[in-house]
């Protein structure tokens, strides 16, 4: 499903890293369409409104400046067909899983993903009700128009997640990076007493933060009866303020962004957190996020001897709860690696988080790396598969027979590898000054953080991360994807504002070559990734 050609036009400007130019886009808008899912929409087919639209968007900028990958092209015209019944398009979800299963490694990969993300939809239509019940949401009780509502975008978000996954696992097939190691049943997230533990934290954060929505929403439409509309999430807001008042942290970050208890300022935050973010996102977060892993692994190709990290230093700019560092560490094991966050509380668990990783991978290596996980895991989800084969023979789309046997890349992926791990250290400052000399890191990563920084400070931001990168490193922005991106979601990409993102607006429209190229930064353009609902940038800092 991955198999479009990218199609290119006149190259830009040739600079030191090769770069290209690609696909199209068309206008976008922010208008108010039916919500369902977690606030999601209903439908994409909502109607543009060009004054929300520059005349240039981000996407024009972007292919003529990056060498974009074919998954830029996929998700500029993929969506989903909301004309087809719920039975047609399980129908379709199951064909595709057929499609892209070609081993038994594959299907312990789509058993594992298709049982996290039936998860998460579970859990949040949970925590949806609840929150109706208990008047927390947005109207004080369910009705059957919300419930189809709901149902439709989880229909949507699902199908959407199929894609996800199978652009994650041609990736792990490709060796771009290892298949996820939570997917190990040893992994403590098939511990009940672990899941029950971040369930209950789900459906109290559920509550608490679809109340404030509902209380920011009316505090808005109150200031539009009387003339003076502003952007929910607008500083005055009540809800938006958290328990803390403190000189050491800038103004802007003192808010409650995603209406999260206490914003980024309390345990009980970054506890909750992970579980949040993947409700929201259906379970997809992680896929999307090792994205970004894609321009790390071609910068390796180039200029590293070493394929497993070794003699290089990363740094993680706003790591938050380390969770993707785990999964960048698990790909080059020994790899120096700084995570950086201005929430000590964040920073903890993101400690914990690395340290439970850490133990984990020991293990790994004991009992035969990732090749042996691989075959125990496929042991349990052929079982898992054919059950889905029944459904799929019911629908009328039968699955075809697994291999016999694991592919032989899976059997040496991890021979000859040695013990040993690179250090992981952990840093508490902001973006915007961060404590290191010039020049002090090979690759800089950052995931999530610039749709939530004003735009003066996304410049400081941008700066300093060309100054600690060494000349010839690689800078790699994962982020929300932009205006013209996916341009059949840029009629209800702005709503993601109303959900307490003050700053997410301006993003959607935010130059980044402007911020981070030869006229901000000083970095030069290189590739361009899509996947789902975000954008992967990587720059290059000229030798």
């Amino acid at each position: 499903m991955l198999r479009h050609a990218l199609r290119l036009r006149a190259a830009a400007p040739a600079g030191r890293f090769s770069r290209h130019s690609g696909t199209v886009a068309s206008p976008a808008t922010d208008n108010a369409p039916v919500l369902g899912w977690m606030g999601r929409p209903e439908t994409d087919a909502n109607r543009p409104n060009e004054e929300f639209i520059p005349a240039r968007t981000p996407a024009d900028v972007d292919r003529e400046h990056f060498r974009e990958a074919p998954s830029v092209r996929f998700w500029n015209a993929w969506s989903h067909d909301d004309s087809k019944s719920p039975a047609a398009s399980v129908a379709d979800v199951l064909a595709q899983i057929s499609a892209a299963t070609k081993s038994p490694a594959d299907a312990a990969y789509w058993a594992y993903h298709v049982f996290r993300s039936s998860w998460f939809l579970g859990q949040g239509a949970a925590g949806m009700l609840v929150s109706s019940v208990a008047g927390a949401g947005p109207e004080a009780a369910p009705t059957l128009s919300r419930a189809r509502a709901g149902a439709a975008a989880a229909e949507r978000l699902v199908s959407e997640a199929v894609q996800v996954y199978a652009q994650d696992l041609k990736r792990v097939n490709d060796g771009t990076h290892r298949a996820p190691y939570d997917m190990d049943p040893r992994h403590r997230q098939f511990n009940p007493a672990f899941v029950a533990d971040k369930s209950l934290r789900f459906a109290s954060e559920a509550r608490s933060t679809l109340r404030k929505h509902a209380a920011a929403t009316k505090q808005r439409l109150a200031r539009e009866g009387e003339g003076s509309a502003t952007e929910v999430g607008a500083e005055d807001s009540e809800e938006t303020r958290v328990w803390l008042s403190s000189p050491l942290y800038p103004d802007y970050y003192l808010n409650t962004f995603h209406w999260q208890t206490d914003g980024w300022l309390s345990k009980a935050s970054a506890e909750v957190y992970e579980v949040s973010t993947e409700t929201l996102f259906v379970g997809r977060q992680d896929a999307m996020q090792r994205t970004a892993l894609a321009p790390l692994r071609e910068w390796f190709d180039e200029t590293q001897e070493s394929a497993t990290g070794e003699n290089v230093k990363l740094l993680e700019m706003a790591c938050g709860t380390g969770r993707f560092l785990t999964f960048t560490r698990d790909t080059y094991p020994k790899m120096d690696t700084v995570g950086l966050d201005l929430s000590p509380f964040y920073l903890a668990e993101a400690r914990e988080n690395a340290e439970y990783w850490e133990r984990f991978r020991a293990g790994d290596l004991k009992s035969g790396g990732h090749a042996g996980n691989a075959r125990a895991v496929a042991s349990l989800a052929t079982g898992a598969l054919r059950r889905v084969g029944s459904l799929a023979k019911a629908a009328g789309v039968p699955l075809p027979p697994l291999p016999a046997a694991p592919r032989a890349a899976e059997e040496t992926r991890d021979v000859g590898e040695k013990k040993d791990l690179g250090r992981c250290e952990f840093v508490q400052a902001a973006a915007e000054s961060m404590p290191f000399p010039d020049a002090s890191f090979d690759a800089v990563t950052c995931v999530y953080l610039f749709h939530e920084l004003p735009p003066a400070v996304r410049k400081e931001v941008a700066r300093e991360a060309a100054r600690v990168l060494k000349p010839g490193g690689v800078f790699i922005l994962a982020d929300s994807i932009q205006l013209g991106d996916r341009p059949r979601v840029d009629a209800h990409l702005g709503r993601f504002g109303d959900f307490n993102e003050p700053y997410y607006r301006s993003w959607l429209r935010e130059d980044t070559v402007e911020l981070f190229g030869e006229r901000g930064a000083g970095l030069e353009p290189w590739t361009k990734e899509l996947c789902s609902s975000t954008k992967v940038l990587s720059f290059r800092k000229p030798l």
